[in-house]
């Protein structure tokens, strides 16, 4: 994204923080503001909007200074900064960050922080929830200009300057007289990024901005020092895209689960309603021959008693046909058969039944007729009840 959020912090939480939002490839100034005081850095958050955060500390709050570090033994030598720096610091070694800079021959530059300030900086952002992987100090992100002394911006009611690529100050704006003499050295211009009137003697190389923070937007990315190294550096990006891929893997967990629960819920009710139609074929089964007691395979036994009693081809018409006639069976309970004859050329079914009057025998006949086409054959009556013969076809 080119487009960036650039806040420049200071030391306490009351000072003044002034803000940009820049354009890097448009190389404008897309908005621009001063907060109050530390209390107002959540206002930042929805401007943010995804932008990257970048983030300029006061560095009159840090210590730049450089240490004779031949380039060979730099790796061991490194672990040793905080006691070769003792003597020049004011605070215990231990209570302090040291981050190194660019070296030039043998001087290696070092940017000393105290874990207090670094950590009440992160604490602003972090409770402004404002992300950030790069703090730098605010005068090493003022540019070098070739052919010039230093570098020099006035931000609110300090002035930076930058004397070396990394090496520079923070002055309050009255102090600026008292130090030039022994900032001059070679005599060179200053390089001026803010309208200042510069001590007697000292030639201005006046850089085009129309803000501050517009000088330091452009230099931050060119800044030689994080201040977030050892046990401030940000997260890498790998566990980062270890963290997200974890968590798609949590939810493709919990789909396939529900997949897998669904699926079983599924097959659970289509085992249930199989269950359900084969009692129903064997009730079916056992009120057609109530004689017998074990019906393992109620359209298997139906079709065998079927071409035991002579039926034709086509028996597979037998079980849709006599399902016509459930309702007739069960509003005619007494009404049962004694013998079944199925031709299956004709779609015929012979019932043999037995009932109790001829009433019923009348009853079961009116409601076969809804499906089939019924003929009666002689009802005969003795102490029993009644029983007869009825052949249903299939209409149509």
């Amino acid at each position: 994204m080119s487009e960036r959020l650039v806040i420049r912090l200071g030391a306490q939480a009351q000072q003044p923080i002034p803000w940009i939002t820049w354009s890097e490839e448009q190389q404008t100034v897309i908005s621009s503001g001063v907060l109050s005081g530390a209390e107002g850095l959540a206002s930042l958050s929805e401007r943010a909007g995804g932008r990257p955060v970048e983030v300029l500390v006061d560095s009159s709050a840090l210590t730049l200074t450089e240490v004779t570090l031949p380039a060979k033994a730099q790796r061991q030598a490194v672990k040793a900064l905080p006691f070769m720096l003792e003597d020049e610091l004011s605070e215990d070694v231990e209570k302090l960050h040291f981050v190194t800079g660019p070296r030039h021959d043998e001087q290696l530059t070092v940017v000393v922080v105290a874990h207090s300030q670094l950590q009440t900086w992160l604490g602003w952002l972090s409770e402004a929830g404002l992300p950030v992987k790069k703090i730098v100090p605010d005068v090493l992100a003022l540019a070098l200009v070739p052919e010039t002394e230093l570098s020099l911006l006035q931000l609110e009611q300090q002035l930076l300057l930058r004397t070396g690529e990394g090496s520079g100050m923070v002055l309050e704006s009255d102090w600026l007289e008292m130090m030039a003499e022994s900032l001059k050295g070679e005599g060179r211009p200053w390089a001026l990024f803010t309208p200042l009137a510069l001590p007697e003697g000292i030639e201005a190389a006046e850089q085009t901005l129309e803000l501050p923070m517009q000088a330091l937007a452009q230099g931050y990315v060119r800044t030689p020092v994080n201040l977030l190294t050892g046990p401030y550096a940000p997260a890498k990006e790998l566990s980062k895209l270890v963290t997200v891929w974890s968590k798609v893997a949590i939810a493709a967990a919990v789909l396939l689960v529900l997949v897998l629960a669904h699926r079983g819920v599924s097959w659970y009710q289509l085992e249930q309603e199989r269950t359900a139609l084969r009692a129903e074929g064997e009730r079916i089964y056992r009120q057609l021959f109530p004689q017998e007691r074990r019906v393992p395979n109620p359209r298997g036994q139906l079709e065998a008693k079927v071409r035991a009693l002579g039926g034709g081809g086509g028996s597979g018409q037998l079980m849709p046909m006599m399902a016509g006639l459930e309702t007739a069976f069960a509003q005619l309970p007494d009404v049962r058969p004694t013998g079944i004859r199925f031709d299956g050329n004709r779609s015929e079914i012979r019932l043999q039944l037995v009932g109790k009057d001829f009433a019923q025998f009348e009853r079961f006949k009116e409601l076969a007729s809804g499906r089939f086409n019924v003929e009666s054959g002689a009802i005969n009556n003795d102490a029993d009840g009644v029983s007869g013969v009825m052949t249903l076809r299939a209409k149509g």
